[in-house]
């Protein structure tokens, strides 16, 4: 028993000891998950709105400027506080398109937005920024009235999910802003001309793509899809056809540093930035023009001051896209850097650099507006083009970029062809020759750089020529075929054969004595000067010394021509002598093509399309430099002191010779029928020489309502309307009151002014007139005009797509040209115009007709006399009352 008692109470204290260290292990467990639990409790309480974002999801992160996020196909911005209100600019690219007549690669359709960042409790807000309003630090009432009518449009809203770690950033989702629909970042550019398209967004089928992030700006890339409709004339060709555009958009940071600007001078070619400065009670507003331009500064300004060649601290770097075919890259690099002997010229050596996309840069990216490229468009486009980008607040060019089509080889080879083959049997060819091709290229990219260094269009340089100095050897050799590679002056169409071989030159120059001029004006280091007021004394100097030179006069792009002396794709100073000269060419090379092509261009596709060029595009062109003349203003940009009116009329004798070269062109047209070419291509003409002048007779003659402004604005001797038609009456009716028998020419001019006075003079709209009596409305007419002037207009490139044609009753109303553009900056004409009704004008004519017809009649035979007669029946219908 004692025993048994022992042995169970030494189990009992082994089993006390076991479960006793069992319950001490267990309690220290307890208290160090009970630790876990509230460490982790502690974790969970700690995790910020900014860790829960991105905890456990895939990320794909950029740093920079701003540092960007991707993740579930959404795109955020990790924005620093410290760039609220700063001023940006946000372009949009186009990096990859579905369809090339949408859009193409590398384009930017439409102007960067200026824009800021702002915080309104916790949203952010993008605001458009708006400089165009502005008055001196010293005017803070005004300053703070100025603020509330220019307040930024808001354009997106987001709200803050979270803000960073170190709290100097907000965080927000901006994929709503950067894959949208606006119609200020879409890649689309306006359609111009018959053809028309509207672009429906699909938001559905849009997207986020990659981001980049760098010092100074971003980049989104986004996939935007489209439902595009297009129209011909008003009638629907396809509708809602899909079309993808790969969009970047990028986000520039403006200088912290504004660039000291330089005041612009409309007696000069240079794009603008223009703002409206208020002043004090006293001073009231005025208009302030900055001119566009690099930030150029030479590295060593002390050797740039004592007349060494001074690098720049920062050249305009253009990188060349390793796309183009491999023989144009040579020719895109020296039309580049032609400029540099501008610079040169002011002290800047290598000024203009060109570089090659580089293939070991991982940050280079054409798409990215740090960089300013030279883009291959692989499309049939016949165009180039040179926008840039500006700092809003002083007109610092912060980049530039240039987009040169593959068609564009297409429109050279076609203006060598027609506008020098008569001369140059070089150029006799379906493939042009690839030094003359390169050459031509080379100019293209020269003109499209000079607008990317801040040069606008001077489409009054070429009319400085003297027209029989374009057929000297030693001119042409020295100055080429215009001042200014500005100006659209491109082949020299005065030439006659046999001039080549006597040395004139036949092409633009490299750079011409305008655009040397230029770039004085515009990049020369005033170091004299510490304000742009200071400056203006210099400048105007400099403009003044050269204002008597027609060489350096500027001469403003104009959407409708009132001035003859600055017209596109003209020649000389005489265009009636410049166009003898065009035409006589032009027979020549209609008479000689077949020869000149037999075995180069057996399928007649080359010759098909030069026949077509001939007769609707550069017989149109040509046509119209000399109407023109007739009612035509010659326009000056005028300063105290200068030379030369605001502008004067062109002279009575010009218009008179003009109007009369015009009808004894319009008679003798027969060489337009090629016969010999005609039948052996696929498009029947008919018959040429009476479409051109059953279209263009009648639209020289609506076009004498013109001269009623340039007949009161003359000095003295005006051309008047009266006389004007005084000697197209002589003209078309002359033979016929002597009795003799009229040319089928003249039977057919006669008819469309029966037709057009008819029309003209308002008698069928009257009460009892018999509008009945005629059944061929004047419709078809206009429309076979706009065809030729679409032709026309598309066939000179660089910004000229798009723009509003003639009309068919003359030039336009232009009473709608903003301030800006009556103060001398702007592509409108400077001296408005107002289109008179002249129905009366019309009628009265109308009964000289009838009166003409009554004498006539009688000494007419045969198909003339019966023709007469139904004349006559027509006006008398038509004048017949109830």
């Amino acid at each position: 028993m004692m025993k048994m008692n022992s042995i169970s109470a030494w189990l009992l204290a082994a089993f006390l000891l076991v479960t006793g260290a069992a319950a001490g292990q267990t309690g220290k467990e307890n208290k160090k998950e009970q630790a876990g639990l509230k460490k982790d409790t502690a974790q969970k309480k700690k995790e910020t709105a900014y860790q829960k974002l991105f905890k456990g999801k895939k990320v794909e992160t950029s740093r920079g400027m701003i540092t960007l996020h991707k993740m579930d196909g959404k795109v955020y911005f990790e924005f620093p506080k410290r760039l609220f209100k700063k001023p940006m600019l946000l372009g949009s690219v186009a990096e990859a398109v579905s369809n090339p007549e949408d859009s193409f690669a590398g384009l930017q359709a439409h102007d960067p937005l200026c824009i800021y960042f702002t915080q309104i409790d916790s949203v952010i807000y993008i605001r458009k920024t708006d400089f165009s309003a502005r008055t001196s630090e010293q005017e803070t009432a005004l300053q703070n009235a100025l603020a509330k009518n220019n307040t930024g449009a808001m354009l997106a809203s987001f709200k803050i999910q979270a803000v960073s770690p170190d709290s100097s950033a907000v965080v927000f989702d901006v994929t709503p802003f950067f894959v949208n629909g606006n119609e200020e970042m879409d890649p689309f550019m306006p359609a111009g001309g018959f053809m028309s398209s509207k672009a429906s967004y699909k938001s559905e089928s849009s997207l986020a793509g990659g981001i980049m992030a760098f010092k100074d700006n971003i980049s989104v890339t986004s996939y935007l899809s489209y439902g595009v409709t297009s129209s011909f004339m008003g009638f629907i060709v396809e509708e809602n056809r899909p079309a993808t555009i790969i969009m970047k958009r990028s986000l520039m940071l403006l200088p912290d540093m504004p660039a000291r600007p330089r005041l612009n001078d409309p007696r000069i070619g240079v794009f603008y930035t223009n703002y409206t400065k208020f002043a004090g009670r006293d001073k009231g507003s005025k208009e302030i023009f900055f001119a566009n331009r690099w930030r150029l500064e030479p590295k060593d300004p002390a050797a740039f001051k004592r007349g060494e060649l001074v690098e720049p601290v920062k050249p305009v770097v253009f990188y060349i896209d390793d796309k183009f075919p491999d023989n144009w890259i040579s020719w895109i690099r020296q039309g580049t850097e032609d400029w540099n002997m501008a610079f040169e010229k002011i002290g800047f050596k290598n000024a203009v650099v060109t570089k090659m996309y580089p293939k070991d840069d991982p940050e280079f990216d054409p798409n990215n507006i740090r960089y300013n490229c030279i883009k291959y468009a692989p499309t049939l486009t016949q165009n180039a083009m040179g926008p840039s980008w500006v700092d809003p607040r002083t007109g610092e060019i912060l980049n530039a970029s240039v987009y040169l089509y593959h068609g564009v080889t297409d429109l050279l080879s076609n203006w060598m062809f027609i506008q020098t083959a008569a001369v140059d049997e070089r150029v006799r060819t379906t493939n042009m020759p690839p030094e003359l091709m390169g050459k031509a290229l080379r100019y293209v990219i020269a003109h499209e750089i000079g607008h990317c260094l801040g040069l606008m269009h001077n489409m009054g340089a070429s009319s400085s020529f003297p027209v029989d100095s374009l057929r000297s050897p030693s001119f042409t050799q020295k100055y080429g075929t215009t001042p200014s590679i500005m100006d659209y002056a491109r082949f020299n169409f005065v030439a006659q054969p046999g001039d080549l071989e006597r040395g004139v030159k036949l092409t633009p120059p490299d750079l011409g004595v305008y655009d040397y001029y230029v770039i004085k004006w515009l990049y020369s280091p005033l170091y004299s000067a510490s304000t742009p007021e200071e400056e203006v004394p210099v400048l105007d100097k400099w403009v003044s010394e050269k204002i008597k030179d027609p060489m350096f006069r500027y001469g403003k792009q104009q959407i409708s021509v009132l001035d003859p002396n600055s017209q596109t794709e003209d020649l000389g100073d005489d265009q009636v002598k410049a166009t003898e000269y065009a035409m006589s060419n032009l027979k020549y090379i209609l008479k000689n093509m077949n020869g000149w092509l037999a075995d180069k261009d057996t399928d007649y596709s080359f010759r098909k399309d030069a026949n077509f060029s001939v007769i609707n595009i550069q017989f149109y062109w040509y046509m119209m430099h000399v109407l023109n003349n007739v009612g035509g203003i010659y326009q000056y940009e005028k300063y105290e002191g200068d030379p030369f009116p605001a502008y004067r009329s062109v002279p009575k004798e010009t218009q008179r010779r003009s109007v009369l070269f015009l009808l004894s062109l319009f008679e003798n047209l027969d060489w337009l029928n090629a016969p010999e070419t005609e039948q052996n291509i696929d498009a029947i003409n008919g018959d040429a020489a009476e479409f051109m002048r059953g279209v263009l007779f009648p639209y020289m003659m609506r076009w004498v309502a013109n001269i009623g402004l340039s007949e009161n604005k003359a000095d003295a001797d005006p051309y008047t309307r009266t006389e004007c038609v005084a000697d197209v009456f002589d003209f078309v009716w002359g033979t016929s009151l002597e009795g003799k028998a009229p040319s089928k020419e003249k039977l057919s001019m006669q008819n469309a002014m029966v037709q057009l006075l008819i029309r003209n003079s308002g008698v069928l709209e009257i009460p009892g007139g018999n509008a009945s009596a005629f059944a061929a409305p004047a419709e078809g007419d206009d429309l076979r005009l706009l065809q030729l002037q679409h032709a026309a207009w598309k066939n000179s490139f660089a910004g000229l797509e798009g723009l509003p044609f003639y009309g068919t009753t003359g030039r336009p109303d232009l009473s709608a040209s903003s301030a800006g553009d009556t103060e001398g900056f702007g592509f409108m004409p400077r001296v408005l115009f107002q289109t008179d009704d002249i129905s009366h004008v019309y009628y009265g004519w109308l009964l000289e007709t009838k009166d003409i017809l009554e004498k006539a009649v009688a000494k007419q035979q045969g198909d003339t006399r019966a023709k007469y007669q139904y004349f006559l029946l027509q006006i008398n219908r038509a004048l017949k009352s109830s």
